[in-house]
């Protein structure tokens, strides 16, 4: 990568093709193996390998890699825009009963159209995470797919993570979704920003 001593106020747009595509740098907030996205519609999100979920989500520019090209040490990647969604729970997937933390681990991702989908597992159980924009560039859609699981499975969010949510297989209730066991399980989470 090209590093420039100079400072100017308006970074260099270091990014040459149509979203969606993804970084692997660091940002604020989350691990060294933070992935982020820059999805259509300019809203961008930051995905953890390590924790294996949605860390939070912003409108706006995409990402500033100015201190980081400078070579400055531990030096992060800045947000270019407004978060409007941050992840609130331990974590957003439940085994068994809510509030269960999974043992999890991060299997990688494929391009789908471009879009990042994610597999890890919770406790032993196999996850693939898609992840869009809604069409009105509100927020975001989650398709999350469960090839079998033998246990009930739990979508968990906080009311006061900045967007509203709703499902495709059910009515979200106090701050909670539950999945019966089975086989091909396959549910949509739509998160619209709230509005001020």
């Amino acid at each position: 990568a090209h590093r420039s001593s100079s400072h100017s106020s308006k970074p260099a747009p270091p990014y040459t093709k149509d979203p969606p595509f993804l970084y692997r740098t660091f940002v604020p907030d989350a691990s060294p193996t933070a992935i982020a996205v820059r999805l259509p519609k300019n809203l961008s999100y930051c995905w953890d390998a390590a924790t294996c979920y949605l860390r939070y989500a912003w409108e706006g520019e995409f990402l500033d890699n100015t201190e980081i090209w400078a070579g400055h040490f531990q030096a992060y990647s800045k947000i270019m825009g407004t978060v409007f969604f941050r992840n609130k729970t331990r974590f957003p997937l439940y085994v068994d009963k809510p509030g269960n933390i999974p043992t999890v681990k991060f299997k990688g991702y494929r391009l789908i159209d471009g879009y990042p989908e994610f597999h890890y597992t919770i406790n032993g159980i196999e996850v693939y995470e898609l992840i869009k924009e809604n069409k009105e560039g509100s927020g975001l859609v989650r398709t999350f797919s469960i090839p079998e699981s033998s246990r009930i499975i739990w979508f968990a969010f906080t009311a006061d993570d900045g967007v509203n949510y709703a499902s495709s297989v059910g009515k979200l209730i106090d701050g909670k979704l539950e999945l019966p066991p089975g086989r091909n399980i396959q549910f949509t989470i739509t998160m619209t920003k709230k509005k001020l």
